[in-house]
């Protein structure tokens, strides 16, 4: 650890370098909006400026922090405001420009995701529905009878320290009786993660043409007919349950074919998981879903292109929201939970805010 006086020793040397560290180096990310010169993006609006660096000392320090904070005060409606406080200076920590690089951030991560897979192998349900948030954009949801996930990834892409072991992929494909995968992009789609569904005699559905470099692999999928109506069944525990499954024609941007999975269990508890859903010309069916069908919690991703517009379509009980702090992007494109809360402030419809590996159950 750190002494007090290697940390005094730190900060003074950063504010003695805070030319450098805010000059030539850093324009791309410091003042790039005009006349703001804290604001690295205009995404950011709403949130504090990031940091270049920080001491591994505050770090850890903070972690210690967040994680009590979330333990003495889990996810409720209505939030608590310690809460809030915790989840904001996770977003602190995880908007630093090193901080996927930095090791005790990883470790961070990895002691994360192994408290909740260690809990999902734990936990029977006996009614409603417990969901978990992994990494990303990635949800385990269970009900008495069957588990499913969505958009299963060990970690963000590229960045070899931090992404959970081969092991744990394998323990969560065990908890899990199908998995879905929204689009191709690698936070969201991992084949490592299909493989050990697949391996296992359990469905790996995605939409149409994914991985098709591989047509061995490709071909051992299930690709669900991309329909606003079409509601397929889909067989798993060997037959002994049934899935029910819209995969929604959705679009991230103009062209990339994204499957919005609609998933309903044998207690008829629906799910609804958007992966990178933005293209607005699909607001036409989407404003139809909730007339279609009763949404139980929907998972979108927090950053999509008017999200209140989609939760009015789709007319969901609960809102769990995915994809903040996908640690591959930018720290302008590196999702923070204040922007989630802003993008959702007033719809009217209840919302949960949770980070890697805290679950909610639902009656």
């Amino acid at each position: 650890m750190t002494s007090r006086r290697e940390s005094l020793r730190w900060i003074g040397a950063a504010l003695a370098s805070a030319p450098a560290l805010f000059g030539q180096q850093s324009q791309a990310i410091i003042g790039s909006v005009p006349g703001k010169p804290w604001l690295s993006s205009t995404r950011r609006e709403f949130t504090a400026p990031e940091l270049l660096d920080a001491p591994d000392e505050w770090i850890e320090r903070s972690f210690g922090w967040v994680d009590d904070m979330l333990r003495r005060f889990p996810p409720s409606l209505p939030e608590h405001p310690v809460r809030r406080a915790a989840l904001i200076r996770l977003d602190d920590i995880l908007h630093i420009g090193s901080a996927p690089q930095k090791p005790v951030v990883q470790s961070y991560f990895k002691r994360r995701m192994e408290a909740a897979i260690a809990e999902i192998e734990a936990t029977r349900v006996t009614r409603g529905a417990r969901i978990w948030k992994l990494y990303n954009h990635g949800f385990l949801v269970r009900t008495p009878t069957v588990s499913w996930t969505y958009d299963i990834v060990p970690g963000p892409p590229r960045i070899d320290g931090f992404r959970i072991s081969p092991e744990q992929v394998v323990r969560l494909a065990a908890q899990s009786d199908a998995t879905f995968i929204s689009h191709l992009h690698n936070d969201h789609a991992n084949e490592e993660v299909a493989a050990a569904f697949l391996e296992r005699g359990k469905p790996a559905v995605a939409p149409e043409g994914l991985w098709k470099e591989n047509a061995a692999f490709a071909t051992k999928l299930t690709y669900p007919k991309r329909s606003t109506t079409e509601l397929t069944k889909l067989p798993v525990q060997k037959g002994a349950q049934v899935l029910e499954v819209v995969a929604y024609p959705g679009h991230q941007g103009a062209s990339i074919l994204n499957n919005v999975h609609l998933v309903r269990s044998p207690e008829r508890f629906t799910t609804m998981q958007t992966g990178d859903q933005s293209n607005v010309g699909d607001f036409e069916w989407l404003a139809q879903v909730g007339a279609q069908h009763k949404i139980d919690v929907l998972l979108p991703n927090c950053w999509t292109t008017d999200i209140q517009r989609l939760a009015r379509g789709t007319n969901p009980r609960l809102i769990l929201t995915g994809h903040e702090n996908e640690m591959a992007h930018t720290v302008p494109h590196r999702e923070d939970y204040t922007q989630t809360w802003q993008h959702l402030h007033g719809s009217g419809y209840p919302l949960l805010l949770l980070t890697w590996g805290e679950s909610y159950t639902i009656a």
